[in-house]
């Protein structure tokens, strides 16, 4: 099975949204206005930290910018965006921090696809059984019945960069937020999408990542944008943890998979705003839904690799 954090957390809020966005593909026809801007800020962060040069950066956001022209709307405009960059530029002329592979092979932007440490889906379907220990983590990759192989778990993703600062390694990860504020931080320990890139990065520098810098840039539409910046820490103890729920997300996927019923969580339906799929679920019969999902959704399959936000 392979997954990434958007796959697990998407699953872990609710099934039924994993179901349709996730393993069916569906999603709202356009996009928003805070995730155009957000990849294309994104684009333009990447070729200044490749190259530092602004008018690589700003080319960057212009080529961007094209692909999500008609998506686009309110104040996050493209001219908000060169603008924002400009200023960040300015703010970060020079860095404390050094990239690593630089300049040659500067990891910026990595994609990144690696088994889970030898973790399997604890589920044989030869056999229809499951094994699960007193924490339901089982590291075996075979049977115990049959001998036959499990299925491994890649997990995977795409990090901003990797940087070394004060002879330590640490992931850079931009966000783009119209909410930075004193508690902005705070959800970013325990977080799984940075436990998860830290454990990649370690797997493909084969260098010890201690954590993660959050690079936040605080983006509204009248007052001044904000540069903020925060080191969240993960120990090996934390890893762990992050690969024992990974694992048993991923169970609990295979189980909705193997009995072909996707139960929706309906606290997640409206608890930030309406769910993406809400115009689906709230018809009761499943001829409806289907209707509306060819109606107002288009099939855009999720994956990873692709910058979305």
């Amino acid at each position: 099975m392979k997954v990434d954090n958007t796959a697990l957390t998407t699953h872990q809020t609710c099934p039924a949204k994993f179901d349709l966005r996730i393993r069916q593909g569906w999603a709202s026809k356009g996009k928003s206005a805070a995730l155009g801007f957000g990849g294309a800020l994104h684009s333009g962060l990447a070729e200044w930290y490749k190259k530092k040069d602004i008018r690589a950066a700003l080319l960057a956001i212009d080529t961007a910018w094209d692909a999500r022209a008609g998506n686009v709307d309110d104040w996050r405009t493209k001219d908000k965006c060169i603008t924002t960059m400009i200023e960040y530029s300015k703010v970060y002329p020079s860095e404390s921090f050094s990239v690593v592979g630089a300049p040659e092979n500067p990891m910026i932007e990595v994609p990144f696809t690696i088994e889970l440490d030898g973790l399997c889906i604890p589920y044989c379907s030869t056999c229809d059984k499951w094994y699960t220990d007193k924490q339901g983590l089982v590291t075996m990759t075979k049977c115990p019945s049959c001998l036959g192989d499990l299925e491994p778990i890649e997990y995977g993703g795409i990090f901003d960069g990797l940087i070394e600062f004060s002879h330590r390694i640490f992931i850079l990860e931009h966000k783009s937020t119209s909410v930075l504020g004193a508690s902005y931080f705070d959800q970013f320990k325990p977080n799984n999408q940075v436990a998860g890139y830290i454990w990649g990065a370690s797997k493909l520098s084969g260098k010890k990542v201690d954590g993660a810098l959050i690079n936040a840039i605080g983006v509204y539409k009248a007052s001044k944008t904000k540069f903020e910046r925060h080191i969240t820490s993960r120990s090996d103890v934390a890893i762990e943890e992050w690969k024992k729920n990974v694992q048993l997300t991923c169970a609990e996927i295979k189980f909705h998979e193997l009995h072909g019923y996707w139960p929706m969580r309906t606290q997640a339906c409206t608890l930030y705003g309406r769910c993406e799929f809400l115009n689906v679920h709230e018809l009761e019969h499943e001829a409806e839904r289907q209707a509306r999902l060819h109606m107002e959704y288009e099939i855009n399959p999720w994956d990873y690799e692709l910058r979305e936000a």
